[in-house]
């Protein structure tokens, strides 16, 4: 029987490296209004990973990054109630790294280069992707992935999974999480 966590020790775990930071990619695409919702949420800052002015319609699809606070009701929501509400709404990622080369180190791992030499768009934070693509990445490519220095994290309502890099090779740790108590 494997062991399981209570939200608030997986939770915890999230800021408990010293001067680390935890950011979220919230995929708009999935979560209806993240846009507006950031606009008066209470977080430390959060930025579109899209470049330049968007229009309404590319503004509501596109990814952000979030800098959560440990206690914030935004994060309350993000941790619990959208994880339940919206299957693949994104990725956690725990950095030591300001917003600003956060921001940019996740713009820059947002495209590929295709074997014919074109460049598109990958959405590396949605949680199928990251499953599927990690363990078929080249050393190099881990390497870019994790340049941040950050660990990943999916969290979805029946487990939490952490990729990171240890010693060189990818680590993929799963935490269940502890069932509610019924009343």
């Amino acid at each position: 029987m494997s062991t399981a966590f209570s939200p608030a020790q997986l939770r915890a775990s999230l800021w408990a490296r010293e001067g680390g930071h935890v950011y979220a990619v919230i995929d708009g695409g999935v979560v209806p209004g993240i846009a507006e919702r950031l606009a008066g949420a209470d977080v430390a800052g959060w930025d579109c990973l899209h470049r330049g002015a968007l229009n309404a319609a590319a503004a509501a699809s596109a990814p952000y990054l979030v800098q959560l606070k440990s206690v914030s009701t935004f994060t309350d929501w993000l941790l619990g109630e959208a994880a339940d509400a919206f299957a693949c709404w994104g990725v956690l990622a725990m950095s030591g790294q300001a917003i600003l080369p956060m921001r940019e180190h996740c713009r820059t791992i947002g495209e590929v280069l295709t074997p014919d030499g074109q460049r598109r768009p990958w959405r590396w934070y949605d949680p199928e992707v990251l499953r599927t693509i990690l363990p078929t990445l080249l050393p190099g490519q881990l390497d870019e992935l994790f340049a941040g220095g950050q660990g990943l994290v999916v969290v979805e309502a029946a487990a939490w999974t952490r990729f990171s890099i240890e010693q060189g090779v990818l680590a993929v740790d799963t935490r269940r999480v502890m069932a509610a108590a019924s009343r």
